[in-house]
């Protein structure tokens, strides 16, 4: 599970590295990126760092499954004895083609099946359900524009802010100050939270 932790800390860690490339000045300062390469880029980083935070989490899942421990040294009492990662990733995906990670509700429906009490899973993404919605709807419409991921876009971006927002775009909301602590992204507020999720999950701490 160290290594689990670590892989996903890096992974944010890069996806910050790429933000700011998007960001660099010439020796003038005029800014090297142009809005559409801007746009480009953090969305593309977005888009990475969910892809981190799915890794993580099918990895802990199989790593408590096939009997791994936390990096506090903790065993989870589990309901099935798989016998490897291949075994676990055939028995919880069951007739289904894949698993879908990024479904934090699908997550707490395997983690009450395989894990006792649903631990530690199930407390701590129980925890942070509006803010895994709100990445869930931000990595679609980092994905692809439609009008369905506009409007959750513009609507998580119209409560956040408290005002109305329209046709807002991915790194307009997420590179805004947080209102509630002006010295941090949105970005970053949501990144903080992904982090503190993982290291509890990681160390089994509810």
């Amino acid at each position: 599970m160290n290594d689990n932790f670590s892989e996903f800390r890096a992974g944010i860690t890069q996806v910050n590295n790429y933000i700011a490339i998007a960001y660099k000045t010439a020796e003038d300062g005029s800014e090297i990126c142009t809005p559409d390469e801007k746009e480009f880029i953090i969305s593309s980083a977005f888009l990475k760092m969910f892809i981190y935070w799915e890794g993580f989490i099918e990895k802990a899942f199989i790593i408590y499954l096939t009997g791994g421990s936390s990096t506090t040294g903790d065993m989870l009492t589990k309901y099935a004895n798989p016998s490897d990662e291949e075994h676990a990733h055939k028995m919880i995906i069951g007739t289904q083609k894949y698993v879908d990670w990024a479904n934090h509700e699908i997550v707490m429906r395997l983690s009450r099946l395989y894990f006792e009490n649903g631990s530690p899973i199930v407390s701590i993404l129980t925890s942070i359900t509006t803010e895994l919605s709100d990445l869930k709807n931000i990595r679609n419409a980092s994905a692809h524009i439609s009008s369905t991921t506009q409007t959750k876009l513009d609507a998580i971006a119209s409560r956040m802010l408290g005002t109305t927002v329209t046709n807002t775009t991915v790194d307009q909301f997420i590179m805004q100050p947080h209102p509630e602590d002006v010295s941090i992204t949105i970005l970053q507020h949501y990144q903080n939270i992904l982090d503190i999720a993982a290291e509890n999950i990681a160390s089994n701490q509810q």
